[in-house]
């Protein structure tokens, strides 16, 4: 393997994170595409190269450069997007005064008896064989 496309490529990786952790995700997944895109845009003929080198091949297939960047891609997309979404998760306020309470067959009434954990689980059990068939 190419030591310079390995230099790259860990670089390239680390800045991203690096804007993912302590700046945004939004920003780090823009930067993202804009940066090796633009690198072609202003030298075509050496980013295509650099894209174009062989780091090895397995079985008959070539992996060039540009197939570790699309590896590289679909794996810090799936980062920023997981980060986007637990951030998404945690932000949202569950003490909205929109939001009711619906109680569950679960929740005993205050007057009523805790039922027993056998009882639970014959219950789990009903349930999951009627969603099982299709019922609901």
């Amino acid at each position: 393997m190419d030591y310079l496309s390995f230099l790259l490529f860990f670089i390239y990786a680390m800045i991203i994170l690096i804007l993912l952790i302590y700046i945004s995700p939004v920003i780090s997944g823009i930067l993202m595409i804009i940066i090796p895109v633009a690198i072609v845009f202003i030298y075509p003929e050496p980013a295509m190269q650099f894209l174009s080198i062989e780091q090895f091949s397995y079985l008959g297939v070539s992996i060039n450069n540009i197939h570790i960047i699309l590896m590289l891609w679909s794996a810090l997309i799936g980062i920023i997007i997981y980060s986007e979404l637990l951030s998404w998760y945690l932000l949202t306020d569950e003490s909205r005064e929109e939001r009711k309470v619906i109680p569950s067959a679960d929740m005993a009434e205050p007057d009523e008896t805790p039922r027993s954990t056998k009882k639970k689980i014959e219950d789990f059990l009903l349930n999951l064989g009627k969603i099982m068939s299709g019922g609901k």
